[in-house]
């Protein structure tokens, strides 16, 4: 007779590319994303575990609605991480739709399309990336404060309606500031990105809900990271070590979490 296996904690992480992305080149078979992470922490202390990432690079605050029925009505996570707040503090001015378009992760080769972006669209890009950076030098986070009231909005409105199914577990991702290599590329994105964090820490002390976690993330690289070393050296994106501290960070919070109900509980 078969053992009965633990019922899966339901894990949606939402977000962009801090999600899916790790700054190391090439990435390893065992470079696991801190979603990857979270869900071989589970597994190890004997619970079941479905972590789901569909995550999109350069997404914004505002797309977290663009598939909640699917991932959050139908689907009724148990726990919901969320890092979105992270790409809009990066542009000064370049659109979305330019970003998306010059970076793609899905560009199809051909000898038209290749000719198209190495000797059109990435030219353009550049020239524009260098003319935003000269600017973002002068401006910085000054007009950012709009944008920033336009995520809380989306945030609140987000952990709103994803409580009433079934009340998860919301975590919210605090920032890390970009490193050098984002500083030098974009000179504003750092106030910027500090403004956000404001925000969101605001936001989850104002809920005052032991079921809206803030993760807070510079304690946890202050916690593992030797002094001096930089945790995204690619200046966005996290490095393999600083995946697998977070992950491991999440699911202990996660594990602590789920001890109050017992249909979640691990099989002995």
């Amino acid at each position: 007779m078969s053992v009965p296996q633990p019922l899966p904690i339901r894990v949606l992480v939402k977000g962009a590319s801090l999600t899916h992305d790790i700054s190391a080149r090439p990435q390893l078979r065992e470079d696991f994303t801190f979603s990857r992470v979270i869900e071989e922490q589970l597994l190890a202390a004997g619970h079941g575990a479905v972590v789901w990432a569909p995550a999109v690079a350069s997404s914004k605050t505002s797309h977290l609605f663009k598939n909640w029925e699917e991932q959050v009505k139908a689907w009724s996570p148990d726990v919901v991480i969320t890092n979105a707040g992270y790409f809009e503090p990066l542009h000064l001015f370049l659109p979305r739709w330019l970003e998306r378009h010059a970076n793609s992760l899905k560009a199809r080769p051909g000898p038209v399309r290749g000719l198209y972006r190495h000797y059109l669209l990435r030219p353009v890009w550049k020239s524009l990336a260098r003319l935003q950076r000269q600017v973002d030098r002068r401006v910085g986070a000054r007009f950012f404060g709009r944008t920033v009231r336009r995520a809380h909005a989306d945030l609140v409105a987000y952990i709103d309606r994803t409580r009433l199914v079934g009340q998860p577990l919301v975590m919210v991702f605090e920032f890390l500031g970009p490193g050098a290599r984002g500083r030098d590329w974009f000179p504003g994105m750092e106030a910027r990105v500090e403004m956000m964090n404001v925000m969101i820490r605001q936001m989850v002390a104002d809920y005052d809900d032991p079921e809206i976690v803030l993760v807070r993330l510079p304690d946890i690289v202050e916690r593992h990271l030797p002094p001096g070393t930089e945790p995204n050296n690619d200046g966005f994106h996290f490095n393999p070590d600083v995946h697998r501290f977070i992950g491991e960070e999440i699911a202990d919070e996660i594990r602590s979490w789920a001890k109050q109900y017992p249909r979640l509980a691990p099989r002995d």
